[in-house]
């Protein structure tokens, strides 16, 4: 059985990530909720069970923390991906959001290829997903290739 790929998406006053998320999803049956604070992300996972969380991570780094703990209790269910500008800074930050438990930390700018893997990956820990099928046109013969 199919199922349907939910993501939710903090980034505040940035809709860029989320559209990101619709675009690297466009071929599988998804719902993104982009959520421009925290309270918004809260709001929509105690409305609708999330299978991935993406939160921009930005300085300081401990209120996300604070909120990937705040997931792992609500909704354990549910992996976070943390997204960021990447630098040096960044790497040594990447090894403490994994040690805490989230499912990757990717760089921003996002690829769109690696993000879906990883939202696509994320997901079937809990239930598989398929891509879409795709309608593929009835070749039709004409008059002068049937013969006539």
């Amino acid at each position: 059985m199919k199922h349907m790929i939910t993501v939710a998406v903090l980034d505040p006053n940035d809709p860029v990530t989320a559209r990101s998320v619709k675009d690297a999803l466009r071929e599988y049956q998804s719902v993104v909720i982009p959520c421009e604070s925290k309270e918004a992300m809260q709001a929509a996972m105690s409305q609708q069970q999330m299978d991935v969380v993406v939160l921009k991570l930005s300085k300081p780094f401990e209120d996300h923390f604070r909120t990937l703990s705040e997931i792992q209790i609500k909704a354990p269910q549910a992996e976070v991906i943390f997204v960021a500008q990447f630098d040096d800074e960044m790497l040594r930050d990447w090894m403490e959001v994994i040690q805490r438990g989230a499912y990757e930390f990717l760089p921003q700018p996002l690829d769109r290829e690696e993000l879906k893997h990883h939202l696509v990956r994320a997901t079937e820990k809990h239930h598989p997903v398929e891509p879409r099928k795709r309608l593929h046109a009835t070749p039709t013969k004409s008059a002068s290739a049937a013969g006539t």
